[in-house]
């Protein structure tokens, strides 16, 4: 008698038949079982179809199991849609995904919700996905990584510079423009996303978070990069660290010293070990806007947290008491810098020795001139 387990062991060996037969041998067997088959031999010939490229064959099969009455499974369809968008498909997937209830008697499960996320990721992510998180069922965390990578790599591309072919002068040329629209159309349902995984208790990957969290102070959004800080410091996950020092660099450089100081502040007190380019950063911005003795704090902070300073530590001090006048901050500072080996800029050096000379300090000035000249040799 012929059985569903005969068509599917027919099926898997279909290597020794070639596939023309094997079509022919299930297209007879259909027609004598009135299409009546298992689950098993129903999504096994969906993807055997489907690998082939034979979407039409594919759908037309699906329909005439519809249409004997058989058993179409939210996994055959899923499998569909996922070889449907993989050849970029995307409205023969959407249409086959809105009729699953309607034509196919078939409620969307996980695994199709997970396989249409990969085929829309592009199109229209969040609306999918709300209607995802609306049916009560919760997304796979690789689902959830997919998603989060694709809009922080879009929002990345929305300011992005293109070529543009000029064909109205005589002799066409390539100009280069930034794309036009809104900067960060990408970014905030990256954020919904991420809040609304994060109510289920799912958290996707260390690098997605701070791949996240890296767009955000690409474009100034610092109060949502700290919004997610807080919940992944909640959470202990290992990549806190390294989100508070890119938290931390973005603050700095758009000069938000209030925010930058309770950050920084907040790390001590968790006792990270802050970069030496947290420290540089938060020392740039601090003389900048003339927070000299905030300045020095940190730069004494740094040396108790037993973190070495480099030429981009003194040079900004440097400079910041240079400034402000103050010749014998500066001199200190070179001096000390020159101790450690490194070469102070030559504005650093022309500026110290401009106000040495003001001063009538010539003996610290030729000093310096020697030092100098004994560091270049070296």
């Amino acid at each position: 008698m012929l059985n569903s387990d005969i068509v599917l062991q027919v099926l898997m060996n279909y290597k020794q038949l070639g596939r023309v037969k094997t079509l022919e041998f299930f297209s007879w067997a259909g027609m004598q079982m009135g299409f009546k088959f298992d689950d098993s031999v129903i999504e096994y010939m969906v993807d055997f179809l489907g690998r082939r490229k034979l979407f039409d064959d594919m759908k037309c099969f699906l329909m005439t199991v519809l249409v004997h009455n058989g058993r179409v499974t939210c996994r055959a369809l899923s499998i569909c849609i996922r070889f449907l968008g993989r050849q970029g498909r995307f409205r023969e997937a959407l249409c086959l995904f809105q009729e699953m209830e309607t034509k196919f008697n078939c409620r969307p499960d996980n695994f199709v919700y997970n396989n249409m996320l990969y085929v829309l990721c592009l199109r229209l992510p969040l609306n999918f996905f709300k209607k995802w998180v609306g049916t009560g069922l919760v997304p796979t965390r690789s689902a959830v990584n997919f998603l989060l990578r694709e809009l922080c790599l879009l929002s990345a591309k929305e300011g992005a510079v293109n070529e543009v072919r000029v064909h109205s002068s005589r002799k066409p040329y390539t100009i280069l423009v930034p794309n036009v629209g809104p900067k960060s159309g990408a970014i905030r349902p990256a954020v919904g996303v991420f809040l609304a995984v994060f109510d289920f208790g799912l958290l996707p990957s260390t690098f997605v978070i701070i791949q996240l969290i890296t767009e955000l102070c690409r474009l100034g959004k610092t109060t949502e990069a700290c919004e997610i800080l807080k919940v992944i410091e909640e959470r202990k996950l290992n990549c806190v660290a390294e989100g508070y020092s890119i938290v931390m660099q973005a603050l700095c450089e758009y000069r938000l010293v209030d925010e930058a100081s309770h950050l920084f502040g907040r790390m001590l007190s968790l006792e990270f070990k802050p970069k030496l380019v947290v420290y540089n950063s938060i020392i740039c911005m601090l003389c900048k806007v003339g927070r000299l003795d905030d300045a020095q704090r940190v730069f004494q902070i740094m040396s108790k947290k037993r973190c070495l300073p480099d030429s981009v530590t003194y040079t900004a001090l440097v400079h910041a008491y240079g400034e402000a006048r103050n010749w014998e901050a500066a001199y200190d500072l070179l001096m000390e810098m020159l101790g450690l080996g490194w070469i102070p800029h030559f504005h650093a050096h022309t500026l110290v020795d401009r106000l040495l000379r003001e001063h009538g300090r010539i003996d610290l000035s030729d000093k310096i001139g020697k030092e100098v000249g004994i560091t270049n040799l070296a």
